[in-house]
């Protein structure tokens, strides 16, 4: 008995049916990264949304998600120029609205998305938002308002009504 190898035909043969399967599934690949990654960043959002609210609820007092540039930094801040997709703060926010004050402590910190995805939002939602004890929502001046988040053509709307409740609504960018 002895040891029978391959031919350089079966070889070719194996080589031209693997590439053949690996270019069928590479573009969905990217497509299910691409989903994943918008699924990530929209429920650690509404998590912290919800985190916030109940927060407020619970203390008695304003919890406020507001961007950051730098979500490392000591002491946190809160940065109307910054992207939320460059972080974001949920704290109690005992002072002035959507401004993380000495007295003040932050609940969680969320560190840079992924740069593919795009974060945007309305005028009310543009710099925070904030859950009163009530569990209400507040903006810059109204309760409601939406934040889109998109990722290769797919896009999630976190929804949040007058009583601060998120919901979600997917769609294309």
């Amino acid at each position: 008995m002895g040891w029978r190898g391959f031919t350089l035909v079966e070889l070719l043969v194996v080589l031209a049916v693997g590439s053949i399967l690996l270019a069928i599934a590479v573009p969905g690949y990217g497509f299910l990264t691409s989903t994943s990654r918008l699924a990530a960043v929209t429920n650690d959002l509404v998590t912290d949304l919800q985190l916030a609210r109940s927060e407020a609820v619970k203390r008695g007092m304003r919890v406020t998600v507001c961007k950051t540039g730098d979500a490392g930094a000591v002491p946190s801040a809160c940065d109307a120029t910054a992207n939320w997709h460059e972080g974001w703060l949920v704290f109690v926010d005992g002072g002035t609205p959507g401004v993380v004050d000495s007295g003040d402590v932050v609940l969680r910190v969320q560190d840079t998305v992924n740069s593919a995805v795009i974060i945007t939002t309305g005028t009310n939602y543009s710099r925070y938002v904030s859950y009163l004890p009530t569990g209400r929502s507040q903006g810059l001046s109204l309760p409601n308002g939406t934040i889109q988040i998109c990722n290769s053509g797919n896009r999630r709307d976190i929804i949040i009504n007058n009583t601060g409740r998120p919901r979600l609504l997917s769609g294309i960018c």
